[in-house]
């Protein structure tokens, strides 16, 4: 299949135009969710990297454990 035979072939001369603004706008937006998830995996990273230098996911994790055991006993 190619490129030209998945685009649909336009009637009215101004429907041409809106076909080539829908296409732009789907890639337009493509490039709109892979900046977003680039983003929310730099937040991901600074968050892992500072729970993990600051101890924090040990003393939740310790805690909850010991609340656990806590209803347990």
């Amino acid at each position: 299949m190619t490129l030209g035979s998945a685009i649909p072939r336009p009637t009215h001369p101004s429907a041409g135009r809106r076909l080539r603004r829908r296409a732009t706008e789907a890639g337009q937006a493509t490039a709109e969710y892979a900046l977003v998830l680039l983003g929310v995996a730099l937040i991901a990273v600074l968050v892992l990297d500072w729970a993990r230098n600051t101890n924090m996911v040990s003393r939740l994790l310790n805690a909850v454990f010991r609340s656990i055991s806590k209803l347990i006993t």
